[in-house]
């Protein structure tokens, strides 16, 4: 996710370094690089409003804001790059075994996994010569997983950066991160004036 600044979008809060080249870039830089930061919290914020994700899933998949361009036009961006997760570090359904000792399993409940508040419940039933899902523990953990033959799968599927194109995250993200360049390049400016006295 990138913003893109046009310095000539923000003349008016500029002007009072009118003249001083590199007191703007300074300036510039150091309120995009402030808005970088914002980005990734609001980006980690959103993620975990609209899934059941961890929050150190969602930590481990941000970059560190990358600013990059010239003077007249720069760009901070985060990256959000995971790979698949397994389905259950996301919500199960049922929160319980539903692999049965002495039971076979065409009769065992389904199993099933949600990904985020508001969204549905999602039941792999099998196919391909995968069994429908089931939930089992080992190691005193729930796994959902699938069986292929006589071997044991676990199940993956989404990704991090997957939330991160959310357009209601997109959309806040981007939202917040003009206001915050407009109020950190106010505060820079001001900041630079006060060194030049």
């Amino acid at each position: 996710m990138e913003i893109q600044i046009d310095t000539r979008d923000f003349d008016r809060v500029l002007r009072p370094l009118a003249g001083m080249a590199g007191e703007v870039d300074k300036a510039i830089r150091a309120a995009l690089k402030r808005t970088g930061a914002n980005m990734g919290t609001n980006i980690a914020r959103q993620i975990k409003e609209h899934s059941f994700l961890k929050s150190g899933d969602i930590r481990q998949a941000l970059s560190k804001p990358l600013l990059t361009g010239t003077a007249g036009s720069l760009r901070v961006e985060e990256r959000v790059a995971s790979r698949q997760l397994a389905l259950d570090r996301f919500r199960l359904v049922p929160r319980r075994v539903t692999a049965r000792k002495r039971m076979r399993s065409i009769h065992w409940p389904r199993a099933g996994y949600q990904i985020g508040p508001g969204e549905p419940v999602r039941y792999p039933d099998g196919g391909n010569g995968l069994s429908k899902a089931f939930v089992t523990r080992l190691n005193g953990r729930l796994f959902l997983m699938q069986r292929r033959g006589r071997t044991l799968e676990r199940m993956f599927g989404y990704s991090v950066q997957y939330f991160a194109a959310f357009d209601a995250t997109s959309a806040f993200v981007m939202r917040a991160a003009r206001t915050m360049f407009e109020q950190r390049l106010r505060h820079e400016v001001q900041h630079r004036l006060e060194k030049l006295k």
